[in-house]
């Protein structure tokens, strides 16, 4: 069954709700402060893949990118990176500024 989310403009609660297709048009008042004046939100919906489906992707991408050229490298990874699904692209918060700073134009690690 679906899982639908709502949130509630009276108090800004978010809540999901698993219902039938026949139950989906009924808007389930809020949990948390039982107001019917909620919204229904479009979900993010999760895509299952191999992993040599996604290292395909991935190679298939790169065809355009000069491994020579980090500043090339890095603005793909910036501009595209999340188009592989977030277990693909997570970082920390460094490593993204360092992403960043390669892309425009900036020292690598190797400089």
């Amino acid at each position: 069954m679906p899982v639908y989310e709502y949130r509630c403009k009276a108090c800004q609660n978010k809540y999901s709700e698993i219902l039938s297709i026949e139950e989906s048009d009924d808007v389930p008042a809020c949990p948390s402060c039982g107001s019917e004046d909620v919204q229904k939100l479009v979900s993010s919906v999760a895509v299952v893949r191999s992993a040599q489906d996604k290292a395909e992707d991935r190679s298939k991408a790169l065809t355009d990118v000069d491994p020579n050229k980090p500043q090339e490298v890095a603005k793909h990874f910036r501009d595209h990176g999340s188009q592989f699904g977030e277990d693909d692209f997570r970082g920390t918060k460094e490593w993204h500024d360092a992403v960043d700073r390669v892309a425009e134009g900036g020292p690598t690690l190797d400089e």
